[in-house]
């Protein structure tokens, strides 16, 4: 027992240290070339959560504010932030060390499951050889291959030239929480069916294709067991793991977070349609059909019908969606990186099978493990190529842009675009229009307005948009700027239109809008405001105006806005009967009003999102504190008791498998 634990140990060592040569420069990586990169995203949000320590409940600074909850799963944000704030070490550079250290776990988890499945050592350190090196995904989606940087796998790609550190750390959770299934379905044991339920958490709350790539394994891998145990205990020891998961995440994954999430899809992705529904059902029924023939009560052949069936699902997916706009929900190549592990281990039973069956089919097997070899060595030999070169951010346009703007108009909320907008928080608290995880906005009238400004050719319209929505200032970036993507289609529209407050000389310059204050609030005429007709939509320019009109043109009343962190902002103002203040800040049920008048009701401007509260005599002063949603605390209560039935279960476990109690 303790020789085969022995090789077990000497083998994960093995592959996490190769692993790790492979990506060695990610260790140290702090700012490389590589601006159009959303790893900025990332970094830009882990620098808010450590400067916000430990649970800011409110996102000010994005699409004209959010829970900070619904912007992202908290895996990576946190363990970013915790690095960043305790180690201590610049948020790039955390990031980068999280996103390795969870890369090589990844391929670890790979040996571990295909040791498990295959019951071959050396199966399994090919399937961490392929894992690190191979992608048999690129001969079926030529274009992620041609869109990656050279060499590299196609989750190595994902990673480095996207930034896609959420996804392939949930990946690497991915194999780890099979692993833990396989052990707990076939030895029958709740202690691993609590580390399968743990380690699917960490997979749900890094990100949610991972996720979505496990909702599609996990269920064929509980099929494979059954078809060939034909137990229904199997399912006293499958159930825990997916309740042990949303248990603990439960203080996260609200059933708001869903319902926006899935809202904001829209944003994010194109559309699913109904045939690929109909297809992928009567593919499922097939399969469940023919496996069942197949394979019924055959233990010996349970990790082949796994593989096979999760080979084909992944298969369908992602290559039908490149050859024939195969889609249910989300962008399906975004999961390649699974699918290539999938097909590497078809590869491998495929060659198992080949090398059992007599020498000339050995030799094939071994001509073809060489020619992949050979096909890899250049990638092998300049493993270092794929990395982009180190460089330092304060000469480029996306460190100056939002430090000057830091420096000279601290408070002002700001229209950014392209790969600025990515990495606008990056060094500062500054507010943007947009922001940078469209699925976490909560006011629906930010994207539009948005599509608006950079797309539409009208200056009036941009303008109008900017004033309605509290914008101060408007970057834009003209056909020689080296900003990575030039959003704007017209970015000459706002010349001699707008006051250019600053040019770098380089095609990069800052505008200043027109608006009567610099806040965040305004006091208006409540019968005009009520009277005045939500714009018919984005471009409706006489309905933009009549709001311009009602938010610029009203009562002499300054507002003054300052916010105290994330969660807090304070107002003076003066609203008398008549009158109502409008605060240009996402309106939620949470919001709640304090006043030198005492407690002050608060409700939602429809129109555009916004915080309305009615005017009194005597108010002046008002501190407007966003508090924990009710549904949060019960996610929470539902995560302790979680954790307490974790503990309990496995109390009883050890006393029940003691020695005393074996005695």
């Amino acid at each position: 027992m303790w020789q085969r634990r022995k090789t077990w140990i000497l083998d994960l060592l093995l592959v996490l240290a190769i692993s790790a040569f492979l990506i060695r420069p990610l260790f140290k990586h702090k700012y490389v070339e590589n601006w159009g990169s959303i790893e900025s995203t990332f970094i830009a949000d882990a620098r808010i959560l450590k400067d916000h320590w430990p649970r800011p409940l409110w996102q000010p600074y994005w699409y004209v504010g959010t829970r900070f909850d619904y912007i992202y799963p908290p895996a990576l944000r946190y363990g970013t932030a915790a690095l960043a704030k305790y180690y201590p070490m610049e948020p790039a550079r955390a990031y980068h060390l999280y996103t390795a250290i969870f890369y090589i776990f990844g391929i670890a988890g790979v040996y571990f499951l295909a040791r498990l499945g295959f019951r071959h050592r050396i199966a399994a350190l090919v399937a961490a050889f392929g894992a690190a090196v191979v992608s048999p995904g690129y001969l079926f989606v030529p274009e992620v291959a041609r869109d990656g940087f050279r060499f590299g796998t196609s989750k190595l790609n994902a990673l480095i030239r996207y930034g896609e550190g959420p996804h392939m750390t949930a990946l690497a959770w991915i194999p780890w929480c099979l692993g833990f299934a396989w052990l707990a379905l076939s030895r029958r044991s709740y202690p691993w069916s609590i580390a399968a339920g743990i380690a699917a958490c960490f997979v749900v709350s890094n990100n949610f294709y991972g996720a979505t790539a496990l909702a599609m394994s996990f269920p064929l891998l509980l099929w494979a067991f059954w078809v060939t145990d034909r137990d229904w205990r199997l399912f006293r020891y499958a159930l825990p793991i997916p309740f042990i998961a949303y248990g603990l995440a439960a203080f996260w994954l609200t059933p708001s977070y869903l319902e926006i999430t899935l809202r904001n899809m829209q944003y994010v992705s194109s559309k699913g349609n109904l045939w690929s529904s109909t297809v992928a059902l009567f593919s499922l029924v097939i399969f469940l059909s023919w496996s069942d023939r197949r394979f019924r009560s055959r233990p010996d052949l349970r990790w082949p019908l796994f593989v096979l069936g999760a080979s084909f699902f992944f298969f369908l997916n992602t290559v039908g969606n490149r050859w024939f706009n195969f889609r249910i929900i989300g962008e399906p190549a975004r999961l390649v990186p699974e699918l290539d592990i999938l097909l590497n281990f078809l590869l491998i039973l495929a060659g198992l099978a080949l090398w059992r069956r007599n020498i000339f089919t050995r030799g094939l097997v071994l001509a073809a493990s060489l020619a992949i070899i050979g096909i890899h060595y250049n990638y092998l030999r300049h493993h270092r190529a794929i990395f982009p070169l180190p460089t330092d951010y304060k000469p480029s346009v996306y460190f100056q842009i939002p430090d000057w703007i830091h420096r000279n108009y601290p408070e002002a909320r700001s229209y950014v675009t392209g790969a600025v907008r990515f990495w606008y928080n990056t060094w500062h608290d500054l507010h943007q229009l947009g922001g940078s995880s469209e699925q976490g906005l909560e006011n629906q009238v930010v994207m539009p307005s948005q599509w608006e400004i950079v797309l539409g050719e009208d200056h009036q319209r941009s303008i109008a948009w900017m004033q309605i929505l509290g914008v101060d200032l408007v970057a834009v970036h003209g056909p020689k700027s080296v900003e990575w993507y030039k959003d704007f289609q017209y970015p000459k529209k706002f010349d001699g239109q707008l006051k250019v407050v600053y040019d770098d000389g380089t095609d990069n310059r800052i505008f200043e809008i027109p608006r009567r204050w610099r806040s965040l609030g305004r006091v208006v005429d409540t019968k005009l405001l009520e009277s005045t007709p939500k714009p018919m939509d984005q471009s409706d320019l006489p309905g933009l105006q009549r709001l311009v009109n009602v938010f610029e043109n009203g009562p002499d009343s300054p507002v003054e806005t300052h916010w105290q962190g994330t969660d807090t902002l304070t107002v003076k103002a003066r609203p008398r009967s008549g009158q109502s203040l409008i605060i240009q800040v996402t309106h939620d049920t949470s919001w709640q009003a304090h006043s030198n008048l005492g407690p002050l009701p608060i409700s939602l401007y429809e129109p555009l999102g916004f915080i309305r509260i009615d005017g009194r005599e005597g108010l002046e002063t008002i501190e407007l504190r966003f508090t924990k949603p009710l549904e949060k605390t019960a996610g929470e209560i539902l995560f302790v008791l979680t954790v307490l039935g974790i503990g309990f279960t496995l109390w009883r476990h050890r006393v029940r498998t003691s020695p005393s109690a074996s005695a």
